[in-house]
């Protein structure tokens, strides 16, 4: 019962969104829900049951962590007192080291979760800990504020799960864990600038969500969603927005230069989709993440702009399971791949709301389990649905 109220709430704000483009949630309480980061406790007891009753595609997804060097016991971290990350990670003071320290937390606290042995949530405190303790000069270089976003998405998703699913971590320390992020992540993260490539904002507005859902601050939580409701639009165009994609206040970057090149615009199209499919992954797993956190917070960012995330989500896999992109897109040529995201927004579009995502389906097929990569991974594990 106690997750059927939320979920109540939910579908009631998505029909008055509809019917009355209202925004408010009277069903929002003023505090936030733990574990919230994008799973809760239903969601993780659902994939542990799905676990122990041998479903083939959590097991196979599960098995991939488990090879995973991130999942070993014997994991150890490498924390630095001060980051140091030029463009590309070049150069690569401790880059690597704390995203790969920081998905290793949270790997282990997945599995802890689905498998309730309690070495790997101590595993998780141990390397949360360990960086907790080092790093107190921040980030530094050009990349700073992107690393420190891509770090906190995954240490915020760790420390809720642990936080509040066992008692291996003592509260003063899970506390000082939070005060911690709010020190030496979110100064850097704010000293992002607005006319960057999209993936920027993206790992940004996640970042600064999940910081404020652990600390208990609705301020900077909802700062992150005002942020999403700005963001999101700018990076993937609708026919809607008019002739061309949306412009950026303050930003004297022109569409040409913003958009690679593209002089085409069709629904769906991202901002990076020229740039290359990876950097564009790494923009569309970011928001999609934020709006699976705020519909589990109980918010309406899905109900808001389904349609935009469902319609970009169908022409990149179109185009990446074709194996080639019409003349008029990107000049007939397309870079890199998608790489292991999409399932959190096909667990939502189809798994929730049945909309059809035939190329998404038949994309994610091809492409499971998921491994990911920096700020994304595990997805098919944490939010895979049946492709029917």
């Amino acid at each position: 019962m106690e997750h059927f109220i939320p979920n109540l709430c939910r579908y009631v704000l998505a029909l008055s969104v509809l019917l009355l483009g209202g925004t408010a949630n009277p069903c929002m309480a003023e505090s936030l829900r733990h574990p919230g980061i994008l799973v809760d406790e239903s969601m993780l007891d659902s994939t542990k049951r799905l676990i122990s009753r041998r479903d083939e595609s959590k097991m196979r997804a599960l098995s991939a962590a488990l090879s995973s060097p991130l999942s070993s016991l014997e994991y150890r971290p490498s924390p630095r007192e001060v980051v140091d990350c030029g463009p590309y990670s070049r150069p690569d003071f401790g880059c690597s080291d704390e995203v790969r320290d920081a998905q290793a937390a949270y790997t282990h606290a997945l599995l802890w979760a689905y498998q309730g042995d309690e070495r790997h949530a101590r595993k998780a405190v141990q390397i949360m800990d360990s960086w907790a303790d080092v790093l107190s000069r921040g980030h530094k270089g050009s990349n700073a504020p992107l690393q420190a976003s891509w770090a906190a998405q995954l240490w915020t998703r760790s420390a809720e799960i642990v936080r509040y699913t066992s008692n291996v971590w003592p509260e003063a320390r899970a506390k000082r864990f939070g005060a911690w992020l709010l020190l030496q992540y979110l100064p850097d993260i704010d000293e992002m600038g607005l006319c960057l490539n999209g993936n920027w904002q993206a790992s940004a507005i996640e970042a600064r969500m999940n910081i404020g859902i652990y600390n208990d601050r609705r301020d900077i939580y909802e700062r992150a969603v005002s942020e999403w409701r700005e963001q999101f639009p700018l990076y993937v165009y609708m026919a809607g927005d008019g002739a061309s994609p949306l412009a950026r206040k303050g930003c004297e970057v022109t569409t040409d230069d913003l958009w690679y090149g593209q002089g085409v615009f069709v629904s769906g199209l991202a901002q990076e989709t020229c740039r290359d499919l990876g950097h564009t992954a790494f923009a569309l797993a970011s928001f999609t993440n934020a709006a699976e956190t705020n519909w589990i917070q109980g918010g309406t960012l899905y109900v808001e702009e389904g349609a935009r995330l469902g319609k970009a989500m169908e022409l990149l896999t179109g185009v990446s399971v074709s194996g080639k992109a019409p003349p008029w897109l990107c000049g007939g040529k397309l870079k890199a791949s998608l790489d292991g995201t999409l399932e959190v927004g096909y667990g939502h579009l189809h798994g929730r709301l049945g909309m059809a995502l035939p190329n998404t389906r038949k994309w994610l097929g091809l492409h499971r389990p998921s491994r990911g990569h920096l700020h994304f991974i595990w997805e098919t594990l944490t939010h895979g649905v049946p492709l029917r």
